[in-house]
């Protein structure tokens, strides 16, 4: 179901977790060396800006030939356009899976800019050609998105595309949101559907990172991670709730009326925030933790809009000053390492002689011996480093 070759996936996790632990000065540059013979990467891997210009020419080569074959469609279909499309945009469908799945084999393509613009003209095709079909067969709006997801659905698994895996999932709540709101009951418990949603989804994404194959989905499930945990937030903050709330029910005015339960939503957009920073304390997760950042200042951004206390200036004077305090603070008290957290860099952590645990199951079964040179010790460790155990 991959269309990609799971080893080159591997090998660059390899490479650059040894790249990385020999900047630290764990491994000297001859063990650098020999990892990079054995982990090659033969991929097509252009720069950024390379990238980004091959993916607009593979647009713009998609858009000229969909012209082109406008042209072909419109005789044979002058008294039926609508047909014309279908049929049009699911031959540019076919034509475009045909040449990714060729140029990622005969190009050896990996996220290249080219397979990224054919992956987006493909799904955008098959999602035309389903959108001319049942265009006039007036389903309900959650039976209509449905139709799309097994594409989103097929495309992630196969190919791990982040965008793809991005409206994957947003296209899935709004299948749950848009049946939710077919009913009186599900308006009300819209908030609490959402957050349920978004925890399942949260609860699911980490029991993909336990895969033997998540380093080729890692991009896709630290996406679905984030995307579950900012929803889950704003499922229940108490601003979105409201207005949500006041525009499903078309509750024009200029201040939105009070909601039902709201003091379960001041304590949402409270303690979320909390729960957020002590759980990415806890787990050592810089990502969780900053979303908790980031969710604390959007709580206070809900407290001000409703509850003004000082001027804006004055407010932000206060706050930024008092931020400038707490990192000061920080930055000095955690200068040495506390328990595991610390102020200085990984780079600066001296006196370590790691290269004994560096992949040693993987790559000792792959690497000749070298005397006393390259010397792997015990461990357990997998995929690349990433999520396993030393």
């Amino acid at each position: 179901m991959k269309a990609y070759n799971t080893q080159w996936v591997v090998n660059d996790a390899v490479i650059k977790t040894a790249q990385k632990w020999f900047k630290q000065g764990f491994l000297t540059n001859p063990q650098l060396e020999e990892i990079k013979k054995v982990y090659t990467v033969d991929y097509a891997n252009p720069n950024i800006f390379l990238k980004i210009g091959l993916f607009v020419f593979t647009i713009l080569a998609g858009s000229f030939s969909g012209s082109i074959l406008t042209l072909f469609m419109v005789t044979p279909f002058q008294d039926n356009y609508n047909m014309a499309f279908i049929f049009q945009s699911f031959i540019m469908g076919i034509a475009f899976v045909f040449l990714l799945e060729n140029f990622i084999k005969s190009h050896k393509l990996y996220h290249s800019g080219v397979d990224n613009a054919l992956i987006y003209m493909a799904v955008s095709a098959f999602c035309t050609t389903i959108f001319m079909i049942f265009e006039n067969a007036h389903l309900p709006t959650p039976i209509f998105l449905l139709l799309f997801l097994p594409l989103y659905v097929i495309a992630t698994i196969r190919y791990a595309d982040a965008v793809i895996c991005t409206l994957m999932y947003f296209l899935s709540l709004g299948i749950i949101i848009t049946t939710a709101l077919e009913w009186t009951w599900g308006k009300t418990l819209l908030p609490f559907i959402v957050m349920i949603s978004s925890a399942i989804a949260h609860y699911f994404t980490l029991k993909q990172y336990k895969r033997q194959d998540f380093l080729y989905y890692e991009t896709c499930l630290n996406i679905l991670k984030t995307l579950s945990l900012i929803t889950f937030y704003l499922g229940g903050n108490y601003l979105i709730v409201r207005e949500g709330n006041a525009l499903i029910n078309n509750l024009s005015g200029t201040v939105s009326p009070q909601i039902a339960f709201a003091q379960i939503f001041y304590f949402f957009t409270l303690m979320i925030p909390v729960f957020y920073i002590v759980w990415g304390l806890r787990k050592h997760d810089r990502l969780i933790l900053t979303l908790g950042l980031l969710t604390t200042a959007f709580s206070i951004f809900t407290y001000r809009y409703y509850f003004s206390v000082l001027p804006l200036e004055i407010a932000l004077t206060v706050g930024g000053f008092l931020l400038v305090l707490l990192a000061g603070f920080a930055i000095n008290y955690f200068k040495i390492n506390r328990k595991g957290y610390t102020y200085q860099p990984d780079s600066d952590f001296e006196g370590m002689n790691l290269e004994a645990l560096l992949m040693s199951e993987v790559i000792q079964s792959k690497i000749p011996q070298q005397g006393d040179t390259f010397r792997f010790g015990g461990g357990d460790a997998g995929g690349g480093g990433a999520g396993g155990e030393y």
